[in-house]
């Protein structure tokens, strides 16, 4: 489904189901609104990001006397701590003071940042209003059913179609005995199992992620799992960049891996996610995209020899000319010296396909698995642990990257005409193969362990391609 038909088909559900619920619409609506008390004698202290709500070295004894009213604000400069601010507001007939940070662009008390403080004060009125009116319900949030959610009713049609693609597929290659299992989806955090309703378990099943990115929405939004209003003013929610469904950050924890962008938008071949892509042609899970086969076929047929295979870049024209090609012509592309004379080429262009994956082949959970299993002194344990770990892989991301460390293990056995090992292919192809972290402008102790296990990416690649024969016997 588009982004544009979710979009509505969800203002059309708001207006006549219950599915929709608006109630902690209706608190926001209800919720105090921002007045900065001015200082009419600005301190000759005051710091150039903040204004006439500025009071300088006042005590808390005078915020008391100037905060009257509901949703009344002003800065300070703090009592017990030099060179920090202090955002103090009445609300609740409560006085409430909020250590204030500003980072030379956002003004923030939280993990939130807002452009200007009367967002942020607005932001934080509506939040402490809503927690105060429906605290109970705020707990209770995410706890409903996903067969009964908001998406997945919206994209049902979408993940028959899925569904069906499978079935024929599966059909067409002779495998009428092997059963799908259909009753189980994967959930992304935690890693478990979880049933549906019997009369929903026919099509819940994809195991594509979605990919959650934290998002600030203009005008009027509903979560897609528990059907309530995404409240605040910024930040107030995720989105997935692929089906653009829309979820409180709390339950895009509880949304399964069926992420369902609409088909008939996936013609493409690069920068698609690989099992959407796979599906949407009649592939199954098992199956490898023609363009890693082709290309790898081709640089096996007479690359193996050429020095700096993989290292040695190809022309940049040439690489994006064969692209076109695949986009154009799929599996019929030749890719024989007369056609393509560089070899590079067509390594990079496999390259440049495993980059362009918006769900890289390796993900976080997987690398992170595959990390300490690296980490483990006995070759044997080693070994088991690295295919233990890799079972966490999408079926189709599982199949395709025994084909990649395969083929890479044919390189290495080269190096001596090549040049190429396994130190140096793993470190061409970890950024390709494995999830980056992607970091914002206020990185934290958790964004700092990423960093240092980004480190790690070639060794991990390594000691896949190393023990390549024994991983995928």
């Amino acid at each position: 489904m588009s982004s544009h038909n979710n979009e509505r088909g969800g203002e059309h559900l708001r207006q006549g189901s219950s599915m929709w619920k608006s109630f902690l619409y209706q608190l926001q609506e209800e919720a105090p609104k921002p007045a900065a008390v001015l200082c009419t004698d600005r301190p000759p202290d005051s710091p150039s990001h903040y204004g006439l709500e500025y009071h300088g070295e006042i005590g808390r004894h005078l915020c008391q006397e100037l905060l009257t009213l509901e949703g009344t604000y002003l800065v300070r400069h703090s009592e017990k701590a030099e060179g920090f601010y202090t955002l103090s507001m009445r609300f609740n007939n409560q006085i409430k003071h909020f250590r204030l940070y500003y980072d030379s662009k956002k003004h923030y008390v939280g993990e939130k940042r807002f452009d200007t403080l009367h967002d942020l004060v607005a932001d934080g009125l509506v939040t402490l209003y809503i927690e105060l009116k429906a605290g109970e319900r705020l707990k209770n949030i995410s706890t409903g059913s996903y067969a009964n959610s908001p998406y997945y009713t919206l994209t049902r049609s979408i993940r028959n179609h899925i569904l069906t693609s499978y079935r024929a597929a599966n059909k067409e290659n002779n495998q009428q005995n092997e059963k799908l299992d259909t009753s189980i989806f994967y959930v992304t955090t935690p890693v478990e199992k979880v049933t549906v309703d019997a009369a929903d378990s026919l099509d819940t099943t994809t195991q594509r992620p979605h990919r959650f990115v934290v998002s600030t929405f203009t005008g009027l939004h509903w979560c897609g799992f528990c059907g309530h209003f995404l409240w605040g003013i910024v930040s107030q929610g995720v989105k997935c960049q692929d089906c653009g469904v829309r979820a409180h950050k709390q339950c895009s924890c509880k949304v399964p891996n069926d992420c369902c962008p609409d088909l008939k938008d996936l013609q493409s071949i690069f920068g698609v996610d690989l099992t959407t892509s796979l599906v949407s042609r009649g592939g199954t899970g098992d199956d490898v995209p023609s363009v890693v086969t082709e290309c790898i076929a081709e640089v096996e047929a007479r690359g193996l020899a050429s020095e700096g295979i993989y290292r040695i870049p190809g022309s940049q024209d040439q690489i994006e000319a064969l692209k076109l090609a695949f986009e154009r012509d799929g599996n019929r592309v030749s890719l024989n010296e007369k056609a393509v004379g560089d070899i590079n080429v067509v390594a990079g262009v496999l390259k440049l396909y495993l980059r362009l994956l918006p769900i890289p082949l390796i993900t976080i959970d997987c690398f992170n698995k595959l990390l300490a299993a690296c980490k483990l002194s006995d070759p044997v344990s080693q070994v088991s642990s690295i295919q233990e770990a890799l079972l966490t892989l999408p079926s189709a991301h599982f199949a395709t990257l025994k084909v990649i460390i395969s083929h890479l293990g044919r390189v290495y056995e080269h190096c001596a005409v090549n040049k190429m090992s396994a130190t140096s292919l793993s470190t061409v192809f970890a950024p390709t193969l494995i999830q980056s972290i992607a970091f914002g402008d206020d990185i934290r102790p958790a964004d700092l362990l990423a960093l240092a296990n980004t480190a790690q990416e070639p060794r991990v690649v390594e000691a896949l391609i190393v023990y390549h024969r024994d991983i995928f016997p």
